[in-house]
């Protein structure tokens, strides 16, 4: 079975997070996928939307995903709005 992975590339701004649920949407149809952040260079706080709602999306779907190279800026936005809790939950209970 191949292998279904999310991996935006480059900027994860307000600007292309719309264009990244769209590929979430393209891979949902899979039971386990995987999101890669590693090719991500640039982030905003709709980078953590994104992230918490694609996952939460994913488990409520009975769906198994893994989180592969989270970049510390999603950690430190996260901080700020007050959902550190939810992005520390979603690594420590990777499927």
């Amino acid at each position: 079975m191949a292998e279904h992975i999310l991996a935006p590339k480059g900027s994860l701004l307000m600007a292309q997070t719309g264009q990244a649920f769209r590929d979430f949407e393209k891979i949902s149809a899979n039971s386990s996928f995987r999101i890669d952040l590693s090719g991500v260079d640039r982030i905003d706080s709709s980078a953590v939307a994104w992230l918490v709602t694609v996952v939460r999306t994913a488990r409520t779907r009975g769906q198994s995903v893994e989180i592969d190279s989270l970049p510390p800026q999603i950690i430190q936005f996260a901080e700020i709005y007050g959902l550190d809790d939810a992005i520390k939950s979603l690594l420590s209970t990777n499927r």
